[in-house]
């Protein structure tokens, strides 16, 4: 049997990361880069010892920014190629079977476990097992390494919140334009196919118009 972490780089990857090492249960930590992370996600991969990194192959790409471009998506609730083909068809591929997978899902989103489809492949969730929240994990990380990472997700996410696209807009404005490309190119796309557009936020509004600061008004 083989035992594999499915590291994506967060707080609940990064705290199981540190406690199979701590216990000495046996594992190889498998990362996806598919170049969509937060630069601050990037950097944090490359303080991590022993890390294997693969890379995807969907239809020939390897960046999931210019896979969605291509085909005038953008990532939904619905629509989540970017998670399907970008990491887990590419761990899949690379695992060698049969094998179990440490997942870092944390106590309080235990609603996210779910078992293999895969025959050969099992999921196990320690975190989940250990009742440890992700807060108990922030605070593990704290002790073991003092290094905890930002939660992960690519720079073009929809389940960001409106002060994280503010935040992207103000310290990576080159991902951001990027952003909006992405979301300029699907609507343009959904409106000549007489579809409802799609904006990248879930709040259903453009980001030139989430983004967009408040002015402060000089004379009332």
């Amino acid at each position: 049997m083989n035992f594999y972490l499915a590291y994506g780089a967060g707080v609940g990857s990064e705290a199981l990361r540190l406690w199979l090492i701590n216990h000495k249960w046996p594992h190889e930590a498998v990362y996806v880069d598919h170049d969509g992370d937060w630069p601050a996600t990037k950097e944090f991969v490359k303080t991590i010892p022993n890390l294997t990194i693969v890379k995807p192959n969907q239809e020939g790409f390897d960046k999931v920014y210019d896979y969605l471009l291509y085909k005038k998506q953008v990532p939904s609730m619905k629509l989540r190629v970017c998670t399907a083909y970008f990491k887990i068809k590419p761990m899949l591929q690379y695992f060698k079977k049969p094998c179990i997978v440490y997942l870092g899902i944390t106590f309080d989103e235990s609603k996210r476990m779910k078992n293999n489809p895969h025959s050969e492949v099992f999921n196990h969730y320690p975190l989940v097992s250990l009742k440890a929240t992700r807060e108990q994990c922030i605070e593990y990380i704290k002790l073991k390494t003092g290094n905890v990472p930002m939660k992960s997700g690519c720079f073009f996410c929809p389940f960001q919140n409106s002060s994280q696209w503010k935040l992207l807009r103000k310290n990576y404005p080159d991902l951001y334009e990027k952003a909006k490309e992405l979301e300029r190119v699907n609507i343009q796309d959904q409106k000549k196919k007489g579809k409802k557009p799609k904006s990248l936020s879930l709040r259903g509004m453009i980001l030139e118009d989430l983004t967009q600061e408040k002015q402060t008004e000089l004379f009332t």
